[in-house]
């Protein structure tokens, strides 16, 4: 049962077929320490309205990081 469930993950990555926000969330805990997935769910829902996040650098250095999870997945 495990490998099918890991084989199903594996396939939903390779077609893009994940929830970013909570890959994101997981990405974030990992490597950047848990008291800061709350401002990450909190600017990736805000971008995700349309809402601006900061400014122009910071924005992008958010979605920079955005691309690294989606490689990293």
């Amino acid at each position: 049962m495990r490998i099918l469930k890991r084989l199903i993950s594996k396939i939903r990555k390779r077609f893009g077929l994940y929830d970013l926000r909570y890959e994101g969330a997981r990405w974030v805990r990992k490597n950047i320490g848990e008291e800061y997935v709350n401002e990450f769910l909190e600017k990736y829902d805000n971008l995700s309205r349309g809402i601006p996040i900061g400014g122009i650098y910071e924005t992008a250095v958010f979605l920079d990081m955005i691309e690294t999870i989606r490689e990293q997945i």
